[in-house]
């Protein structure tokens, strides 16, 4: 029996509820959403199952703690939780700042695209991909191979005054992908005794998303 906290109730965070729950229907489940409308839709409440309106961030800064009972962190929501959980709760305000993600790493994947907040979209695929898919090493759609993981491509990748930190993404059902919270606070943690320009990354074996930020020199946090 598995505890999750899933951040979104739309299309996909229902998708996940639904496949996590006939996986194991011991499981618990804490949906979050700041749309009324979106967790209503959600499947029916219930025993092990409970609804939270509020923003997902927001309620995240607020509830994240070493001893938070999730197993399982599932971001459904279109915004680099990671990232935004970061510059709106361990590393608000000064001295860190967001910086711009650096255009070689567009270099790194056959799709990338920057986002309206300057963030970085990469995915092996050019398609879109089933939501369901399980994410073999032989892409379905293309028979091409995925043997080399986008989540450890990026692990891989040095860039001269950068540091590259990444959240791999494991999928837990089918479609259905995400990461221990625990993972977040120990980012937090391992980014107060750094300075300069870091990269925060996201990904699975086929997608991912990166976000930067700077620290001024000699403004470590009392």
């Amino acid at each position: 029996m598995a505890n999750y906290l899933i951040l979104g109730g739309g299309k996909f965070g229902r998708l996940a509820l639904e496949r996590l729950a006939r996986q194991d229907p011991a499981a618990r489940f804490l949906v979050v959403d700041h749309d009324p409308a979106a967790l209503a839709a959600m499947p029916a409440a219930g025993a092990g199952r409970t609804r939270v309106q509020q923003d997902v961030i927001a309620f995240l800064v607020d509830h994240l703690k070493a001893a938070s009972p999730w197993d399982w962190l599932l971001p459904m929501v279109p915004v680099h939780v990671a990232y935004e959980w970061l510059r709106q709760g361990p590393l608000a305000g000064p001295p860190w700042e967001a910086a711009a993600v650096p255009e070689r790493l567009m270099e790194l994947a056959p799709v990338a695209r920057r986002g309206a907040r300057g963030e970085l979209y990469l995915s092996w695929a050019r398609h879109r991909c089933p939501d369901d898919c399980a994410e073999p090493a032989v892409c379905p759609v293309t028979g091409e191979s995925r043997e080399q993981a986008l989540d450890a491509a990026l692990a891989g990748t040095a860039l001269a005054g950068y540091r590259l930190r990444v959240i791999s993404s494991r999928q837990l059902a089918p479609g259905v992908g995400g990461y221990a919270p625990g993972r977040l606070l120990d980012l937090a943690r391992e980014l107060d005794d750094l300075e300069g320009q870091v990269l925060i990354a996201t990904a699975c074996r086929c997608h991912g998303v990166i976000q930067g930020l700077a620290r001024r020199s000699g403004g470590r946090r009392v």
